[in-house]
């Protein structure tokens, strides 16, 4: 049975950090908190009290778990404190300390949970029969793409690619030598600019655009690498991504059971 006891805690208004409330003991201050907690309404602020009790009671169940002292759990630790402290440039205090390691405590067990997770076939063919609209998709493309701010730029890229014999060793050379990835990935028609999508897609598939295409970003160097036309996913084409996503749904479900038990039987005082 959860116990809920309020308290007007005078003494707080004399710390630097301020108790917000204490759970199974252990204080929550103001520390976790940015300044503009003091602008929410009552409703947001107590929205936002009730999350970080919920974490709490998660974070004291998971920090008495043995992966808390592995090696893996105390890399993560030390490369997320080291993180924190140079993007504020200060050293973080006990309490913060606390929460990096609990949010990092969350994150290997909702790993470790995820690979223990078991997802039938029955389930995977449910999942894809009952919701056909999320394996639909547009026409797409797949590009590499190399951008720079001046056309003389583009154009000069441009030629030289048109006379590599290996085009694509060309291009990620080329791209790499001016710190780009080069490689894209596939796109359907509303996430690039139009006329690069539009202009692309009617080339045949492993040819340069052969012009580079203006767009908000620069000048694009464009290599089309694969087209499709609008279609629906098969469900052995599916098949993975719907199993990954059941997967993460049931280590999502398990884990709210699991906070809604332990703030059940919490003891909170405000």
């Amino acid at each position: 049975m959860k116990k809920i006891i309020t308290l007007l805690l005078l003494s707080s208004l004399l710390l630097f950090s301020k108790t917000l409330v204490t759970v199974n003991g252990h204080k929550i201050t103001d520390d976790l908190l940015s300044k503009k907690y003091k602008e929410l309404d009552d409703t947001k602020k107590q929205m936002l009290l009730e999350q970080l009790i919920k974490e709490e009671v998660l974070y004291q169940n998971l920090l008495k778990k043995p992966f808390v002292n592995t090696p893996e759990f105390k890399k993560a630790f030390n490369q997320q404190k080291a993180l924190v402290e140079k993007q504020y440039g200060k050293k973080l205090n006990k309490e913060q300390l606390r929460s990096i390691k609990g949010a990092i405590a969350v994150a290997l067990y909702q790993q470790k949970e995820f690979q223990k997770a078991k997802v039938t076939n029955q389930e995977i063919k449910d999942f894809y029969n009952n919701n056909p609209q999320l394996f639909q998709y547009p026409n797409s493309i797949e590009i590499a793409d190399i951008i720079v701010k001046d056309k003389k730029t583009a154009d000069k890229i441009l030629k030289s690619l048109k006379k590599a014999k290996n085009l694509d060793k060309a291009f990620i050379e080329k791209a790499h030598e001016l710190k780009q990835n080069g490689y894209l990935g596939w796109f359907g028609k509303d996430a690039v600019p139009a006329n690069l999508f539009d202009k692309a897609y009617k080339y045949k598939k492993r040819r340069l655009l052969n012009a580079p295409v203006k767009t908000k970003h620069g000048y694009n160097v464009v290599y089309l690498l694969n087209k499709k036309p609008a279609g629906k996913l098969s469900f052995k084409e599916a098949k993975p991504r719907v199993k990954q996503l059941l997967k993460q749904k049931k280590v999502v479900e398990k884990l709210r059971e699991k906070v809604e038990k332990l703030y059940g039987e919490a003891e909170i005082v405000y």
